[in-house]
């Protein structure tokens, strides 16, 4: 039974917390509502076990766990996959999966399958709540295995985030929803209501502790309502410890190949308008941000490096733009300049037809109405694609180590 209430709040965590670690992320959106599926699904069996519908239970079990695989599958499917730049949809990549992987990607199916044979075809007496530890075993693997590859691609430490995170849950739980099971056990009896509050209990507990930054800003802009410099230092401090438990320390920019700073800088370009995404970029690694720092005498923390990282990526557009004297331009000439410009830095978004143009200069808007009339949309990926490679060749000729290179050869050839 203990370890039947430690994997509901494991699939409860960790739901929660891959939703959490990067709401733009579909991937992650879709896995984590799979554990949570599974959560709930093994929440309501525990409850109706000891309910007059316990001969329900199998059946409704079985019904979770089918909607649960359904959901699995899904991610299944973009987890074995990678983004193509041009036309924003997944590729089918299972061939180039390490052996492992396919192993982890194919275990919640193997144990699915297994599971649905149990009386028919194998003889094993397993109950639901095994049923459920098994599978939800298998979802847990695979969970964080997908959870360590995305973030290792997208140049993220995973460790130290994923265990604060992890350990906070326990401990708060332990000492919280503890106080109710032991209550429960000495005074009362395990029916339907003291299990779902000790559920429920569980869920609180796991959820503050994942989303302990929105609900620490919420409290601060209650108590401290009388005093905005307060509250915007306390947020300064919030987003530095959230930044620092996920930045990749021992990232290095200046080595990296031509398409894997190309990778990092178009994921940098579409962070620009969301500084705490863009402070955890490898990018703000650049020795180049150490140079301009120490320059102009700021503060070496994540949010200034964040800061002089969107400075550098302006600059690198702005180098890519045909004439300075003009603001905008159809000509070929700025296709490059307009794809990154307007869509990253102004934030159009041409092919949503959510998207409200009312807060747009005229520029903006001329720009907006050129795209919808005149570019293709495969055709507007296609220049991103491009622009975001010369902006990724301009920073790496900014490098400190370029510099030196073409200093060398420049007194070379003068001797």
């Amino acid at each position: 039974m203990v370890l039947t209430y430690m994997m509901f709040g494991l699939l409860f965590w960790l739901g929660l917390y891959i939703c959490n670690r990067d709401t733009y992320n579909k991937l992650f959106l879709t896995i984590g509502l799979c554990l949570l599926l599974a959560a709930v699904g093994l929440g309501a069996s525990l409850v109706l076990s000891v309910t007059d519908l316990f001969d329900h239970t199998y059946l409704f079990s079985a019904l979770f766990l089918h909607v649960t695989f359904i959901t699995w599958m899904i991610a299944a499917l973009g987890s074995t996959t990678q983004m193509d730049d041009e036309t924003q949809k997944r590729v089918f990549l299972w061939k180039k999966m390490l052996v492992i992987d396919r192993v982890i990607t194919t275990l919640p199916f193997v144990v699915y399958i297994l599971i649905s044979l149990k009386g028919r075809f194998l003889s094993w007496n397993l109950d639901f709540e095994w049923n459920w530890i098994l599978f939800g075993t298998a979802l847990l693997t695979f969970s964080i295995r997908i959870l360590i590859k995305e973030l290792a691609a997208q140049g993220e430490a995973y460790l130290p985030d994923f265990l604060r995170s992890l350990d906070y849950s326990i401990i708060f739980t332990t000492i919280f929803t503890g106080q109710i099971a032991l209550v429960i056990q000495l005074t009362s009896t395990w029916n339907s209501m003291t299990i779902l509050l000790l559920l429920i209990s569980i869920c609180i507990s796991i959820t503050f502790q994942v989303f302990v930054y929105p609900l620490r800003a919420l409290l601060d802009s209650i108590a401290f309502s009388m005093f905005p410099k307060l509250r915007e230092e306390r947020a300064h401090l919030r987003m530095v410890e959230d930044v620092q438990t996920r930045l990749n320390d021992q990232a290095e920019p200046e080595e990296m190949d031509e398409d894997e700073l190309y990778r990092h800088t178009r994921r940098a370009l579409s962070q620009f308008g969301d500084l705490q995404r863009l402070a955890a970029s490898p990018l703000t690694k650049l020795k180049l941000i150490d140079t301009r720092l120490h320059d102009r005498g700021a503060e070496e923390d994540v949010v200034e490096r964040a800061i002089e990282l969107k400075s550098i990526l302006l600059e690198s557009i702005g180098n890519i733009k045909p004439r300075q004297g003009e603001d905008f331009g159809t000509s070929d000439e700025w296709r490059y300049y307009n794809a990154l410009y307007f869509p990253y830095i102004v934030g159009i978004k041409p092919y949503s037809m959510r998207y409200s143009a009312d807060k747009l200069d005229a520029t903006a808007l001329e720009a907006l109405a050129w795209f919808r009339t005149y570019v293709p949309e495969r055709t507007y990926y296609n220049w991103q694609t491009a622009g975001a490679k010369l902006v990724a060749l301009r920073l790496k000729e900014k490098s400190p180590a370029s510099i030196i290179a073409l200093d060398k050869t420049h007194s070379i050839t003068s001797k």
